[in-house]
């Protein structure tokens, strides 16, 4: 079996570059399906994103020819993405390859949703092309289901994010940090996290501190100057990008990680945190349902709630108890639904499956 995989470059931010690396990173994944990985998509304008894709081109064509290429397995977000991995997918069955789309964008039936009916009309062939769709949770069925079509739903596959969870809890009870760790900008929460907190500070321990990891990129205002607009600059911190080789680090001093977002899709953040022992305040929306159980190893709020989400952060900072119920629940979850192990096999049982059954999934799945 030879996989050629397609997606973002290192100058990227955020889950999907997480997802990628742990498969690139993974010596027993790339070995037994022969991986080779080609980066599309740099950071930056339309332009610059153009120019890369199409330098890209001739070089993916040379693997599937030369590495003899059975699958080529494409990471797709909304807008832009949808199109040039799109024709990804196109060029990858013109040369006989099977294919995969795995679907990323958190904000994708909503992009979808404002198109015009020859745009819809596009997406659609794209998303009915390839032989199995992949999407991150349950809950993004429903609209993949409208959009292919009933003789379409066979192609689906759920398919969780994963990370590597260490072998034992090492939450840490006497932590004293708040952490926010994802892109700094509305959709993810940030100006709710930041007034919420600014309304409950005077409320906790003196010693919490608010500490936020990310990427202000797209941000119209950046995030130094909300923390003052907040009157926060004695209680949060903005420390940039959590690096993988960091993130140990920080995280043995989190006592709760919140990400009140709008849009989602599975994120990594709080994936990663519950494989800490991590306990979680997040959004009822996407599949973070599927990973954070309400009041069992976190809280979901509705998003935009500012009161919910006061009350739950205090909650937690309040309550040593349930800081302890709640990481305990957290990291189980995390080791036994979102391992990276039990994730590779069912990546590589979905390969086989592609490579077997040329008209792509049974329809049993």
């Amino acid at each position: 079996m030879n996989v050629l995989m397609i997606g973002v470059d290192k100058t990227s931010v955020g889950g999907m570059l997480t997802v990628i690396e742990n498969y690139l990173n993974n010596e027993y994944f790339c070995e037994k399906v022969h991986l080779q990985y080609v980066s599309t998509v740099v950071r930056g304008g339309k332009f610059l994103k153009i120019k890369t894709f199409l330098k890209k081109l001739p070089k993916i064509k040379k693997i599937i020819k030369e590495k003899h290429i059975d699958i080529v397995h494409v990471h797709m977000a909304e807008r832009g993405s949808v199109f040039r991995e799109g024709y990804v997918i196109h060029l990858a069955k013109k040369m006989g390859c099977k294919t995969i789309i795995h679907m990323h964008g958190a904000t994708i039936e909503d992009w979808y949703n404002r198109q015009n009916k020859i745009i819809k009309k596009i997406v659609k062939k794209v998303f009915c092309s390839p032989d199995k769709m992949l999407v991150l949770g349950d809950l993004w069925l429903p609209f993949m289901k409208k959009v292919i079509g009933k003789e379409n739903e066979y192609k689906l596959k759920v398919l969780h994010n994963a990370v590597n969870v260490p072998k034992i809890n090492n939450y840490n009870l006497e932590a004293k940090e708040i952490l926010f760790y994802g892109m700094l900008i509305q959709r993810k929460g940030i100006d709710d996290l930041l007034q919420a907190f600014s309304e409950i500070k005077n409320e906790i321990p003196t010693n919490i501190k608010l500490v936020l990891y990310g990427d202000d990129y797209d941000s119209e205002e950046k995030i130094n100057d909300k923390i003052k607009r907040y009157d926060l600059e004695n209680y949060a911190e903005y420390r940039g990008w959590l690096t993988a080789e960091n993130r140990e680090k920080v995280f043995k001093n989190i006592i709760v990680n919140v990400l009140p977002s709008y849009n989602e899709g599975l994120p990594m953040t709080i994936l990663e945190s519950m494989g800490y022992g991590i306990p979680n305040i997040s959004t009822n929306i996407a599949a973070i349902p599927e990973a954070i159980f309400n009041d069992v190893n976190g809280y979901l709020i509705n998003p935009g709630n500012i009161e919910e989400l006061k009350e739950k952060m205090k909650n937690i900072i309040l309550n040593k108890e349930l800081r302890q119920k709640f990481s305990d629940n957290a990291y189980q979850v995390a080791q036994e639904e979102f391992s990276l192990n039990s994730h590779l096999n069912k990546l590589i049982n979905i390969y086989q499956e592609v490579l077997t059954n040329s008209n792509s999934i049974n329809k049993k799945d």
